[in-house]
């Protein structure tokens, strides 16, 4: 008698933790909630390693579709021809060197000594300088550009050109006046971006850099 007693005051304490606590594990296993709960959790793994896969897949297609080009950001007052920092630098150093010295020369705008040395350096040093100040302004002053609508740049360049010209090249280049040399500058500009431009368009179409 006392056994099932005991027995029936055990089942009851069963019971009474069951109502407590429903997820609790019977002798036996896994309660019926609880296996619904983790089959519910399955399929959502499921669904979601689909979905995973689908979009892997819809990766793959869209890569596959040709090949991937080089990025060439347009250039106005300065952009990037090649990822790679000397290759730009090098093209820069070309471009305006072609820009400064048919500029001054076919406009009249200045005198270079008659020296290739000179020109050479002068679009050198010019270069580097130039390099440095577009990264500097790019990096810390960007806002700014947008507000003056690049016009920083082009008096960025016009800085450039007389510290080069008054302080390294003074008896060596040799402009016509202080107006012409501000037009001359404005042309370099414009030039450069035309140039530029084609360089771009060139890069592009036939994957030249």
């Amino acid at each position: 008698m006392s056994k099932d007693n005991h027995e029936q005051s055990d089942e009851k304490k069963n019971e009474e933790r069951k109502q407590v606590d429903p997820n609790i594990r019977p002798r036996d296993g896994l309660s019926e909630e609880r296996k619904k709960q983790l089959e519910d959790e399955t399929e959502q793994l499921e669904a979601l390693l689909k979905a995973i896969k689908a979009i892997e897949a819809e990766k793959k297609k869209k890569g596959s579709k040709g090949p991937h080009k080089r990025p060439v950001l347009a250039i106005e007052f300065g952009g990037v021809f090649h990822p790679h920092p000397l290759v730009n630098l090098m093209v820069y150093f070309v471009l305006n060197l072609t820009v400064i010295y048919g500029v001054a020369t076919l406009f009249g705008f200045g005198d270079f000594s008659d020296s290739l040395a000179t020109v050479l350096l002068f679009s050198l040093i010019y270069t580097v300088l130039e390099t440095f100040f577009r990264a500097y302004v790019i990096m810390n002053h960007f806002r700014f550009v947008m507000q003056t609508f690049g016009f920083i740049f082009y008096a960025g360049y016009l800085t450039l050109f007389f510290l080069i010209d008054w302080f390294i090249f003074p008896n060596s280049v040799r402009f016509v006046n202080a107006t012409l040399f501000v037009v001359f500058v404005m042309m370099f500009v414009f030039f450069r971006y035309v140039i530029a431009q084609l360089l771009k368009q060139l890069i592009l179409r036939r994957g030249v850099l």
